[in-house]
């Protein structure tokens, strides 16, 4: 069957607001946000998943849109993407920044890598924690939730009809506050070992004043650092399997969604 240019141009419009809205969520994403992904694949990927759910999403889309109203809206779609991928995304943020405060309490930080995912200097075990969570946001299928609730808010919030509210800004906040919690999960055993540990060389260092204890002192923080991490880090799944559902819930409830089941 021919496609006319007539055709293309009345569906141009419809087909550039879906396309915007899963841009924005590849923009902020976890995995898709990558500097690591040239910006022609991110581009090809938003392509490719909106011609797939562009049939499925046509019918959320109203009739009477012009090229010039679909410019109009454009922003409000593209915040839509932003919205879902930035409150997944800051939970990641969140363990990273537990593994930072583990790194510096240890002094595993010491040695700098340049992290290519998130375009800054970050130590080992930063990213360490991260891939680790990263995995296990595919194994429990985080990737299939996010999407799912993009392809929701189509018939929440149709294309032309997102409206800013404070009620978006207070769940990113709540987000805000639940990687914060989960940073202090994710660093709290560690930290309090390595608290138990200093206090203990305090008074070694107060019984044995010959002892060198700073040369003494690194190796024993170091060694207890990855002793703790190796018992603490598949605690990852379900720190982050908790996390995910309640920061998509708030997410969900943010655009007028049910909770997942």
């Amino acid at each position: 069957m021919s496609f006319s240019f007539v055709e293309f141009y009345a569906f141009l419009p419809a087909f550039l607001l879906v396309l915007f809205r899963v841009g924005g969520l590849i923009l902020a994403a976890p995995m898709f946000n990558s500097s690591v992904l040239p910006a022609r694949i991110k581009t090809m990927i938003a392509v490719a998943i909106s011609l797939a759910v562009f049939p499925m999403m046509i019918s959320y889309v109203p009739a009477s849109i012009t090229l010039g109203s679909a410019v109009a809206g454009l922003a409000g779609e593209l915040a839509i993407g932003l919205f879902i991928g930035l409150g997944v995304t800051l939970l990641f943020v969140g363990i990273q920044i537990g593994a930072q405060l583990v790194g510096q309490q240890s002094g595993i930080r010491l040695g700098n890598v340049f992290n290519p995912l998130a375009e800054a200097s970050g130590s080992i075990l930063g990213q360490l924690y991260f891939l680790v969570a990263l995995m296990v946001f595919l194994m429990v299928g985080g990737h299939r939730a996010v999407v799912r609730a993009l392809l929701d808010s189509f018939a929440a919030i149709p294309p032309m009809s997102f409206e800013l509210s404070a009620n978006l800004l207070d769940i990113l906040i709540s987000i805000c506050g639940l990687s914060f919690s989960i940073a202090l999960r994710v660093a709290g055993p560690m930290i309090l070992a390595l608290m138990l540990a200093l206090v203990t060389l305090g008074f070694i260092s107060r019984t044995l004043p010959q002892l060198n204890i700073l040369t003494v002192g690194f190796p024993i923080k170091l060694a207890l650092a990855l002793m703790i991490m190796a018992l603490t880090i598949m605690s990852l799944e379900p720190l982050l399997l908790d996390g995910l559902t309640i920061g998509l819930d708030g997410i969900r409830a943010g655009l007028g969604l049910a909770p997942m089941s």
